[in-house]
């Protein structure tokens, strides 16, 4: 089987759900052909022969080449200015390769000004019109010999993220196009939130059973199993298969592996989070289980770096790994547990390899935190940060302004303990409340929609304390950022990257 992870994501590392679900096939002799079309495309568009029509574009195209070796060297990230100048001049060459009055293209982003991403009718146009899409004659010059070499009745397409919508629909209505005889199979994260909604497939409620023939929701490995006729099977995870990796290019100075311990959340109770709404089970297995995995794939690719895309690593696995001396360096997203109060503790994963950890401490007012069930406390956040801070490790730490659970004073306790414990904090993520469609706290709340669409995944609300959103966004730009920038030592976050490349500065002077 033929499985496309299309564009556009991040271009650094590969994609881990279409890994696994070929760790999957292959397990049980399917045979498996995996093609990351992301870094293929993007590169495939920033190498075009591109008309540069001001000075810095002309620039960007003159040292095109460099800039793409430059993003694969360590020497790049020990100057965050220089790497900045690379990353934007990359970013450029990008943006002039399409037709600027309809797409907006990036490293981590693509727009249509014609096409919403969330609204089913213009996905399906998409599908029918994807000789407009810009990656269109990247379709034809590389995914055609993809298609023609594989032998397989189905095509899998992985659509995990927002961004890679219409150039999904695009690819899949050039496929059905092209290929008739093939069937198409869609599954990944975003197709997973979709069909998570109420009422969706019921009937004639999906709008695209004419183009994708099948649709799969949540883990894919049984379902796909089942669609090549594999019996159900007991076997629930798989070490990723990473070896189509090495026929990719990635910008990183080094082999970036994704690593998934657990499925889901173990906490599970946060208020304000999407996948609460989605009632996505939680999964794991024995930290020791999962150990002996990491060092199969350890073992296999030899990674540089891992990055764990757990949505939070567990207590027990980070015990695991702090005994482990790896061979790689590590990052991954954890929430702020007990475990980290012992700086002996916090010396050991050091040791292990983590580079940084990534915390969603969300609030720095305890009322608010307490409201939204996060299970956090603030005295013991703080605790976590200056031993992290102690033992080299980079934090790379998430704020949530506009919750329904915050107000001004709220916002302003944020600020002053952010600005109290800015010496343990290297980056900051700033983030606006989105509140998830279908949650329990939207039927609480005066709601209208957020993004035209039928299937925007969240609601604009009219805040019961007055704490708007263009107060919010104007608290932020004019005060937060402001304050927080005096005498500041905050890391700026890498452009476009961002935690993606963090880590990859880390023990080196950052020069801002």
């Amino acid at each position: 089987m033929l499985l496309i992870f299309p564009p556009v994501a991040k271009p650094c590392e590969p994609p881990a759900g279409v890994a696994l679900l070929s760790s999957a096939l292959k397990t049980h002799g399917l045979p498996c052909i995996v093609y990351d079309a992301s870094v293929e495309g993007l590169t495939f568009l920033i190498q075009s022969n591109l008309e540069a029509r001001d000075s810095w574009s002309l620039r960007a195209l003159k040292n095109r080449d460099t800039i793409l070796s430059d993003l694969k060297t360590p020497g790049l990230y020990t100057n965050v200015d220089r790497y900045h100048q690379r990353v934007y001049d990359l970013n450029k060459l990008l943006s002039i390769s399409v037709d600027q009055t309809r797409f907006k293209i990036s490293l981590s982003d693509y727009c249509d000004n014609q096409l919403s991403s969330v609204d089913s009718h213009d996905l399906l146009k998409s599908a029918a019109n994807h000789g407009e899409n810009p990656f269109y004659p990247f379709f034809e010059e590389k995914i055609r010999p993809q298609i023609l070499a594989s032998n397989s009745e189905y095509v899998g397409i992985s659509l995990c993220y927002l961004n890679q919508a219409l150039v999904s629909f695009a690819l899949a209505g050039w496929i059905k196009n092209n290929f008739k005889e093939k069937k198409l199979v869609m599954g990944g994260g975003l197709i997973s939130s979709w069909m998570s909604r109420p009422g969706f497939g019921d009937q004639m409620n999906n709008p695209f059973s004419d183009l994708i023939d099948v649709m799969i929701k949540g883990e894919g490995e049984q379902p796909l199993l089942s669609l090549l006729g594999v019996p159900d099977t007991s076997q629930k995870h798989y070490v990723p298969d990473y070896g189509f990796a090495k026929k990719h290019s990635y910008l990183a100075p080094g082999t970036i592996l994704p690593f998934r311990a657990s499925i889901g959340c173990y906490w599970s109770k946060c208020r304000f989070c999407p996948e609460k709404a989605e009632t996505r089970p939680y999964s794991t297995q024995r930290a020791a289980k999962v150990l002996e995995d990491l060092k199969r794939m350890n073992q296999q690719y030899s990674p540089d770096y891992v990055h764990f895309i757990d949505n939070a690593v567990t207590p027990a696995f980070l015990r695991a790994l702090s005994t482990t001396k790896l061979g790689f360096k590590w990052y991954g997203f954890v929430r702020f547990e007990k475990e980290f109060l012992s700086l002996d503790f916090c010396h050991a994963l050091k040791t292990s390899g983590c580079e940084m950890l990534k915390l969603g401490l969300e609030s720095g007012d305890q009322k608010v935190l307490d409201r939204m069930d996060k299970g956090t406390d603030l005295g013991m956040a703080a605790k976590t940060l200056k031993n992290l801070k102690k033992a080299g490790i980079l934090t790379y730490v998430y704020l949530l302004f506009g919750t329904s659970f915050e107000d001004e004073a709220a916002a302003r306790k944020t600020l002053e303990y952010t600005k109290e414990h800015k010496g343990y904090i290297d980056y900051l993520n700033l983030a606006v409340f989105n509140l998830p469609k279908f949650s329990e706290d939207a039927d609480e709340l005066d709601t209208s929609e957020f993004y035209h669409g039928d299937l925007s995944l969240y609601l604009n609300f009219v805040h019961p304390a007055g704490w708007e959103r263009r107060k919010v966004k104007n608290f932020l730009d004019k005060e937060f950022k402001k304050q927080l920038a005096i005498g500041s030592e905050f890391r700026k976050n890498p452009a476009f990257f961002s935690s993606n490349h963090a880590m990859l500065f880390n023990g080196l002077e950052d020069k801002k």
